[in-house]
């Protein structure tokens, strides 16, 4: 009967412990929450604010944690994680550069964020980290007509009023749905890895198992939000190959679980209304997304100073998310992303772009980067 017992709860144990390493998260729970926001006569929050970080904050937040999202995920240390154990995503001294090991996936809110010597042209100017900006009244490319009928919420309910700034999630946010509830529970519910078209209880199918909570969209998370990131270790983005749908005149997106479609959610035309199909040709008006690398001409050869290496640097997405990073490119298959050229949070460069664009003139240089990646021919050698 002890052996019996014994068994039984060695197995438990066991269940348990696989449990604890899945990615959702785990460990003591004061680490995030308070109960009252109270210890010892102060406040416990830590919050960013005016270019730093601070703790002590005597304002409570919502499901009692003990900051907000950019209280959590802002730190000065020139690493991946902060002293909370979580990935910094706005860094308050300045990162050395863009991605590698300066960076994580989405760049850095540094370059945007409010008295830290910023400038709005190189970040998304988050509530919270930048002011807003008096030119825009809604986002380049707004189309209300593409989260119409979204599982995850339409954006603004459909409007942006004039001076709303975006934020991490919610209603006018990027990550979770979008309504009040924003990311409500997802850290909890965080199934990590790789959300896929193909796998029906990792699919996007809650915000917590899609992509990095970004409602319904699929892609493979590297373990490390891609710091110090290489060839064979990095995110992988999902895309589709979409001829059809993206005439000038086209209110429709046929896909809304890509990467390009998590940027189309506030920049709409830039995603679908990208060519003039008139009288059966097509010349682009704007640069295409959601569209295979072409497998001829100068397409042929992507990165062609690594021969089909996966770039870091102009980076594709995949039209079947991958179990694993690959360190190659095909054209004719791999597909051309808003991420190809840009970051999500913010970098150096204006327009948040990967390179410095005016850096980049045709027929000059040897060095295939920025846009020479994908367009070799136009390049001097």
């Amino acid at each position: 009967m002890r052996n019996i017992l014994l068994i039984i709860s060695l197995a438990i144990l066991s269940l348990v412990f696989v449990s604890s390493s899945g990615s959702a998260i785990t460990g003591v729970c004061s680490n995030c929450h308070t109960m009252h926001n109270s210890q010892n006569g102060a406040g416990e929050v830590t919050d960013f604010s005016g270019g730093s970080r601070t703790t002590g904050g005597t304002t409570p937040q919502d499901y009692l944690l003990k900051g907000s999202c950019l209280g959590c995920h802002s730190g000065d240390t020139a690493t991946q994680t902060n002293s909370f154990g979580a990935p910094i995503v706005l860094h308050t001294t300045a990162p050395t550069g863009q991605g590698g090991s300066d960076t994580l996936a989405g760049g850095d809110f540094y370059w945007v964020a409010t008295g830290l010597g910023a400038t709005d042209a190189r970040g998304h100017n988050m509530s919270g980290v930048a002011a807003a900006d008096a030119q825009l009244t809604t986002p380049p490319g707004w189309d209300a007509s593409a989260t119409s009928g979204f599982t995850y919420g339409q954006v603004g309910g459909g409007t942006w009023s004039s001076g709303t700034q975006v934020t991490c999630a919610g209603t006018y946010g990027c990550h979770g749905q979008h309504d009040s509830t924003g990311i409500t529970g997802a850290h909890h519910g965080n199934t990590g890895g790789t959300a896929t078209q193909s796998d029906g209880t990792n699919g996007g199918t809650s915000v917590g198992s899609s992509y990095r909570f970004l409602g319904g969209i699929y892609g493979l998370e590297d373990s490390n939000w891609n710091y110090g990131e290489s060839t064979t270790a990095h995110n992988e983005y999902f895309g589709v190959d979409s001829p059809t749908n993206r005439d000038l005149a086209s209110t429709t997106y046929g896909d809304k679980t890509t990467i390009s479609f998590l940027c189309a959610e506030c920049h709409g035309y830039f995603h679908s209304r990208i060519d003039d199909t008139t009288g059966g040709a097509s010349p682009w008006r704007r640069h295409p997304t959601d569209i295979a690398l072409p497998s001829s001409g100068e397409y042929s050869t992507y990165n062609p100073d690594n021969s089909n290496a996966y770039s870091l640097e102009a980076p594709v997405a995949r039209a079947s998310v991958p179990a694993t990073s690959s360190a190659t490119v095909t054209p004719g298959t791999d597909i051309v992303m808003c991420l190809s050229c840009h970051r999500a949070h913010g970098s150096p460069q204006d327009d948040l772009l990967r390179w410095d664009y005016s850096t980049i003139q045709a027929g000059q240089g040897t060095t295939d980067n920025g846009c020479f990646i994908c367009h070799t021919s136009k390049n001097a050698d």
